[in-house]
């Protein structure tokens, strides 16, 4: 018998299993890459509805005062807040709440609907901000503006 039909050297052999050991190195580290990224692009989607459901809320609360004075009150009170964490299944979220004054003047700058109701400075700028574990992963902003939804009639 030659030597080359005996089979493979050891070499071969080592050489051959190297390459095997890499190439399932590189993919496994390739899946768990992917289920990183899938993780927390469901993390951000979730961090999404949960801001914008908070927005809702605050954009809700203020709506029932009757008063200019109560409508800010209850805005300065929102905005008070410390970072609040959500309850349970998502106890790793947590989200805080900004709030600043629109300033309306002069009114000739304005839509005519938010100044001819006499809503002079009656904006607020809310942005909503939800952490995931501490980093910041969705923030929706808008704009409420008093008695939104129910005008005076002129």
């Amino acid at each position: 018998m030659e030597r080359r039909d005996r089979g493979f050297t050891l070499i071969e052999v080592i050489v051959a299993l190297t390459v095997l050991a890499m190439s399932i190195l590189l993919i496994t580290r390739a899946f768990l890459i992917l289920i990183q990224v899938t993780s927390q692009g469901g993390n951000t989607t979730v961090a999404s509805a949960l801001a914008v459901r908070v927005l809702e809320e605050v954009r809700s609360r203020p709506e029932s005062q009757s008063s200019s004075a109560g409508w800010t009150a209850q805005f300065d009170a929102i905005a008070a807040q410390p970072l609040t964490n959500f309850g349970a299944p998502y106890g790793n979220y947590a989200f805080q709440v900004l709030v600043n004054q629109v300033d309306l003047s002069p009114s000739s700058a304005h839509p005519s609907w938010l100044t001819e109701y006499n809503h002079p400075n009656a904006m607020k700028w809310v942005t909503v901000q939800v952490k995931f574990r501490g980093q910041t992963l969705a923030q929706v902003s808008s704009a409420v503006v008093r008695d939104m939804y129910r005008r005076p009639s002129p």
